[in-house]
């Protein structure tokens, strides 16, 4: 008889060891679970090598040029000034394009007055004072006195949207985010500042042309363009 309470306390304590077993294992199993059921760590994706960036450029910039292919009827205003080594001005402009037929007009000091000049291909008709004259695409009076320059009317009309003249051997094009920034053709060499967003398409606001052989230089401001 007095062992029986020996006893019995020895039950009793065995009963909270082993519920404390249990749960500890509970507890475990638990854990392993959560552990194996969590989402993996996401991995950053590697970057792109150097050749599917520049793909990714001139898959951008063919966009580009896609669209504005399509700008067949366009108007663009602005000013436009020109510097040589002995002489300089400025003058208002208004360039209107109908698909390859050219009409630009200038007033001021450039123009004296007004300038008209219609690209006919090989030729430019050019009205001033009144008279009307042919005169080559590559060889008009834009000056006072009638100066001849070698301004290629034809190419223009693309420098002007930001492409390069398709009729012409490309020298050097260099492009920023889809954006002409420096097109060399014909020994011209044409320079993008600035550009603004017209209708949800980027279009030139400022660009340089030069010609280093003869040091001639034109300043475009462009300030409204409609198409």
């Amino acid at each position: 008889m007095p062992s029986r309470p020996f006893v019995r306390q020895q039950r009793r304590n065995k009963t909270p060891r082993t519920l404390c077993h249990h749960v500890i294992l509970v507890a475990l199993v638990a854990l392993i679970s959560a552990c194996s059921s969590a989402p993996p760590v996401p991995q950053r994706p590697a970057p792109l090598p150097p050749q599917a960036q520049q793909a990714s450029e001139e898959e951008r910039w063919a966009k580009r040029l896609n669209s504005l292919a399509s700008l067949e009827d366009w108007r663009v205003r602005g000013k436009v000034a020109y510097r040589l080594p002995d002489d300089a001005g400025s003058a208002s402009l208004d360039w209107q394009q109908a698909d390859e037929q050219s009409e630009l007009r200038l007033s001021g000091p450039l123009g004296v007055g007004s300038t008209e000049v219609h690209n006919e291909g090989a030729l430019l008709r050019v009205k001033r004072d009144g008279i009307e004259r042919l005169y080559p695409a590559d060889a008009a009076p834009w000056l006072h006195g009638g100066t001849l320059l070698p301004v290629p009317v034809g190419s223009i009309q693309h420098w002007l949207r930001g492409v390069p003249d398709p009729a012409q051997p490309v020298t050097l094009l260099v492009t920023d985010n889809a954006l002409a920034s420096r097109i060399e053709q014909n020994g011209w060499v044409v320079e993008y500042s600035d550009y603004k967003d017209v209708r949800g398409l980027a279009m030139p606001a400022r660009l340089l042309l030069t010609v280093p052989k003869i040091e001639l230089s034109l300043k475009l401001i462009l300030r409204a363009w409609e198409f």
